[in-house]
């Protein structure tokens, strides 16, 4: 299935051509790495390619030329989508994944709640720092301080938190 896509099969098949004992692990690194370089030195050529023959000659130049001047080549750019495509059918919508996005939101939610109901739930320093931000921005100060104290939180770190709370 993977391999109909066009960007993963020719390197893929280079892969294995090249290092044929390759452990499976491996393969998929060295595939994903030269998928990237290919995608990233064709986006340094188009657009040098983009830019010499526009030769802008300032900022404003840029900003008016009314095309990106910064871009993947056509064939790149429909084997990038193509991959992205397939990536997002099959991956991202997988219902596994959906599962598991759909757990880590709750975790995130109840974390969020907990705290904003009881900042002391929080470490020292994070609790201090939102009862500053509550008082100098009231309730939106304190809703900031306790999201970034969540969003800084590993997905481990999460998951042990939401169990110390409520398990």
């Amino acid at each position: 299935e993977l391999c109909e896509v066009r960007l993963v099969r020719r390197h893929s098949e280079a892969v294995s051509a090249a290092y044929p004992q390759l452990p499976a692990r491996r393969a998929v690194h060295e595939l994903i790495r030269r998928m990237i370089n290919e995608v990233v030195v064709d986006v340094i050529r188009t657009s040098d390619d983009l830019l010499r023959l526009a030769a802008p000659a300032s900022i404003d130049a840029v900003r008016a030329h009314g095309t990106n001047l910064i871009a993947m080549s056509v064939e790149i750019s429909a084997q990038h989508l193509e991959l992205k495509r397939f990536l997002r059918e099959r991956l991202y919508r997988h219902h596994r994944v959906l599962r598991m996005t759909s757990k880590a939101k709750r975790v995130l939610e109840s974390l969020f709640t907990a705290f904003m109901s009881d900042v002391r739930l929080m470490p020292e320093e994070h609790c201090a720092a939102a009862q500053r931000a509550e008082a100098a921005d009231g309730p939106r100060g304190r809703a900031r301080t306790v999201a970034d104290y969540v969003a800084g939180m590993t997905d481990r770190y999460a998951i042990l938190e939401h169990r110390r709370l409520f398990d």
